[in-house]
């Protein structure tokens, strides 16, 4: 479970990002970028892995950062993928290249889960994507053939690519073209996609930049909705955080609930 913030941490935290001590959860909203290190030196968390491969336009965004935040990888809890989110297909190639010239190795996982393997793997502990460790790069095919393209319900398309680190973490490369077409500042178009306030965190390397409400329903233990493409992922996700201590306000389970309502095919 996530821990709380001390007193003597939140008093700093809160000097930090410029709330004048204040405990309103307003004065936390709309918070410019603050300095990773210095946060991480308030709450005395580790250090964050991969942190080498952000920049400008590569960032680490979403949960991964929200367990850094909260104390859960400490202890041997670093669970879960690595998201890290491109400005263009061109960083997610030059990152992609860094990676494969330093041990990382592209994932060969094929089609839909097999239950079998999936469910043995969960009780021996393994990660899904264990047999794909051994991947071997085989040049500019290989690398091309491993991009996948999906594609979201509102036709928006997105370049995904999926590396394994050396010490057996998921990291996956993510480029969503249709968030730097229309102009506007890249790092806030690529916050406003998330779907949940607290998984609003973004990294660049040296600043932790937050999305408008994530600093206070980070301290208040809430979470709202505000952005939201696939109903039903949003909503097993805030299952998700209600089960780690994180409610949703009463807005949102009712824009949720309303949206699933709204999915379901019409009866015959």
């Amino acid at each position: 479970m996530p821990r709380r913030f001390t007193q003597a941490e939140a008093a700093q935290l809160r000097a930090l990002l410029g709330a004048d001590g204040s405990k309103d959860p307003a004065a936390l909203e709309d918070r410019p970028p603050v300095s990773f290190q210095e946060v991480q030196r308030i709450l005395g968390l580790p250090e964050l892995p991969h942190r080498h491969l952000l920049g400008d336009d590569t960032w680490l965004l979403g949960g991964r950062l929200l367990r850094w935040l909260t104390g859960e990888m400490r202890d041997g809890g670093d669970t879960g993928d690595y998201d890290l989110f491109c400005g263009s297909l061109e960083a997610l190639e030059r990152t992609a290249r860094r990676m494969l010239a330093t041990g990382y190795t592209p994932c060969r996982r094929k089609g839909a889960t097999r239950w079998g393997p999936w469910l043995r793997d969960r009780a021996l502990g393994r990660s899904d994507h264990a047999p794909c460790a051994g991947a071997v790069f085989e040049g500019d095919g290989a690398l091309q053939e491993r991009l996948r393209l999906r594609r979201f319900p509102d036709g928006r398309e997105m370049y995904a690519l999926e590396l394994h680190s050396p010490e057996g973490h998921l990291l996956q490369l993510v480029h969503i073209p249709a968030l730097f077409t229309g102009g506007g500042e890249p790092v806030r178009n690529q916050l406003a996609f998330t779907d949940l306030s607290i998984c609003q965190f973004l990294l660049d390397g040296r600043r932790l930049h937050a999305g408008p409400h994530a600093w206070a329903d980070l301290f208040r233990r809430r979470v709202r909705v505000v952005q939201m493409v696939r109903p039903r992922i949003t909503a097993e996700r805030l299952v998700k955080y209600a089960g780690r201590g994180f409610w949703p306000e009463t807005a949102t389970l009712r824009t949720v609930t309303q949206a699933l309502l709204a999915s379901r095919p019409p009866p015959r």
